[in-house]
């Protein structure tokens, strides 16, 4: 008995200090994934704003205060395809449509060349 104590807390210790450990650098591609994830999640975002009544002239006030030049100009694309969204068919499933807009805007971002030593200062959204 003593000897399964004992062992667990050896492989406790282990885990605990390998949480510790500094963890790698990310690459290029691994930065730019997290931002166009951060991107597709800002259109599901902006597409349930809009579904809960929030006009557009406040969704674009409120993304003119951003300072990345392309978080900007992805969010205003967003912004503009979530607005030109039929407004009857923002209630038929709210769910797969928040999805829907946030894969596509993830894709589209993800589609696009990225210049590796300049990417985009961002927060995890």
């Amino acid at each position: 008995m003593n000897k399964f104590v004992i062992l667990g807390a050896v492989l406790g210790s282990a885990v605990l200090l390998s949480a510790c450990e500094e963890k790698k650098p990310l690459t290029p591609e691994e930065v730019w994934h997290g931002y166009c994830t951060s991107i597709g999640n800002a259109a599901r975002s902006i597409l349930l704003d809009r579904q809960n009544g929030i006009e557009k002239t406040a969704a674009v006030e409120h993304a003119s205060k951003l300072t990345d030049p392309t978080t900007k100009k992805f969010v205003d694309a967003q912004i503009e395809k979530v607005y030109a969204y039929p407004a009857n068919q923002l209630e038929l499933d709210r769910d797969a449509l928040m999805a829907k807009f946030k894969k596509e805007a993830t894709d589209e971002c993800l589609a696009t060349p990225y210049d590796k030593d300049n990417l985009p200062d961002y927060k995890q959204f």
